[in-house]
């Protein structure tokens, strides 16, 4: 009895100093970084993180991310950054002990971009970096550290840390994963529920408003989105391995998903185009009034307005529909034959403009498309299938492009050939009038000096060609000029003579 009430005391001595360290961490300024006095409070915080009681452990790694966010960044990133990913990452530690981690490895990312990157100094190799570390949660079967990993990745993701569509995709799973919204309709659940964080309730109110958020938060993050529904369909493809009955649908209901991609997509892109017009509106009336001043610009804006009139915008229906194509052409093979019917159904619904869409993605999906029909024998699959083809039947396919493409680059070929021919053949005739001017072994030598050089260089261009019969006949002028001067020496007097 006396050593547990011993050890009862020194929890309660470390809770204390826990608390009062987190309470002045929490009232200090940022001056105070790199204080020595500080870096004392360091002693007490590492027995905590490390002490074999769970909630002294948990209330430890919250008092850390205090003290990390009042420390330099060389210091996080070589001491308290592979501390708190050990912690996140350890399998045999409590989910509320990870979470605290992971929340304060999301703090730490938002104040410092190289926390997503691998920590190589110090000795401190790293295998697995924050991001990976984040994937591997969200899909974990614990409820609660999906839950957390899902908060975090939402945090980063709106902060533009991330623009990641797996990450996106995985967020989806878990907001439309029906094991977690039956705790809404939970009639126990009271208003503190929705405050505490790992809660399933909080993470559906969040995600909620994140995702219309997000999308219209920047392009990148809208075509993120929308790059999402590939991986989307891979995971929900994973968690119905081994489920042959077709109400697993209901709890990842897939073509609610993506219908709720399409429609954040689509509700962003009317926000742009919107601003866009109030944009263009303000810009013709700026023009009008700088017209009636400087008369000109006129021309600028009609070219202007051409120019937005020529840029075709692809449809969310559209890419959703070559992800959906690529995936049963690629990967319907290993799917169950209901899930394969379930993405079949949406391209057979899928209502696409053929005459308002890119040509070149029109003929990337029926390609996809014709693939997909291929890669199954089941019937209704097919069916649906081909209802989108009857619909793609005038695109032109993507190959027989590329085909007249290639016969059009070689039917061009034979004509540079026999063009090159007809340049050689001039040429050669050139070179043998040069030659016939030439006499006895001086014509020989000239012959064999040009010979060489056609050997020597199989490419030579027709410029280097001409000079070499330049400087052929230069040869030529000087053989026959001191020929000259050898037979009339008398001439040369007199020249030196007159100079």
């Amino acid at each position: 009895s006396t050593d547990h009430d011993e050890k009862a005391i020194v929890v309660v001595r470390q809770m204390r100093t826990i608390s009062i360290l987190s309470f002045v961490l929490e009232n200090i300024g940022g001056k105070m970084v790199g204080n020595p006095i500080l870096a004392s409070t360091l002693q007490h915080l590492l027995p905590a993180v490390t002490s074999k009681n769970a909630v002294i452990r948990e209330h430890g790694v919250i008092c850390l991310s205090k003290f990390c966010l009042l420390s330099e960044e060389d210091k996080i990133m070589d001491e308290f950054k592979p501390l708190l990913m050990q912690i996140a990452g350890s399998v045999e530690e409590r989910v509320e002990v990870r979470a605290q981690a992971m929340l304060a490895l999301c703090d730490l990312t938002l104040l410092h971009k190289d926390m997503l990157q691998l920590s190589d100094e110090g000795g401190n190799n790293e295998s697995t970096t924050f991001k990976e570390l984040l994937l591997e949660m969200l899909g974990h079967p614990k409820q609660g550290i999906a839950v957390i990993a899902a908060e975090v990745a939402a945090k980063l993701l709106l902060a533009g840390c991330l623009h990641d569509p797996t990450i996106i995709a995985w967020l989806l799973v878990i907001y439309f994963d029906a094991a977690l919204t039956e705790v809404e309709d939970d009639d126990d659940v009271d208003g503190s529920e929705v405050k505490k964080v790992g809660s399933p309730v909080r993470l559906q109110q969040l995600l909620s408003i994140f995702f219309p958020t997000y999308s219209m938060s920047s392009l990148d993050a809208n075509d993120a989105i929308m790059a999402a529904v590939g991986p989307l369909l891979t995971i929900v493809n994973g968690k119905l391995e081994g489920k042959k009955q077709a109400k697993a649908l209901n709890q990842w209901p897939i073509a609610k998903m993506v219908e709720y991609i399409c429609y954040n997509v689509d509700l962003a892109d009317k926000k742009k185009k919107e601003e866009s017009a109030n944009e263009t509106d303000q810009a013709e009336v700026d023009d009008v009034s700088q017209v009636k001043e400087e008369g000109e610009g006129d021309n600028q804006a009609e070219a202007t307005a051409e120019d937005d009139d020529t840029v075709v915008e692809a449809s969310s229906t559209l890419l959703a529909s070559i992800d959906i194509a690529e995936f049963l052409s690629e990967e319907g093979a290993s799917a169950p034959t209901y899930y394969n019917r379930a993405l079949a159904k949406m391209l057979g619904s899928a209502s696409i403009d053929v005459d308002a869409e890119d040509t070149a993605l029109l003929s990337r999906l029926k390609s996809q498309v014709a693939e997909a029909e291929f890669s199954t024998d089941d019937g209704p699959t097919v069916n649906q299938i081909k209802k989108l083809l009857t619909l793609l039947a005038d695109v032109a396919d993507f190959e027989e492009d590329e085909r007249s493409y290639s016969s059009e680059d070689t039917s061009g070929e034979p004509e540079e050939e026999e063009q090159e021919e007809q340049e050689d053949e001039l040429d050669e005739k050139s070179v043998a009038t040069d030659k016939e001017d030439l006499s006895g072994d001086e014509s020989f030598t000239t012959a064999t000096f040009e010979e060489n050089i056609e050997k020597e260089n199989v490419r030579l261009s027709m410029g280097s060609m001409k000079s070499a019969r330049l400087s052929m006949g230069s040869m030529k002028s000087a053989i026959e000029h001191e020929s000259e001067v050898e037979e009339t020496p008398s001439k040369r007097v007199s020249l030196g003579a007159v100079n």
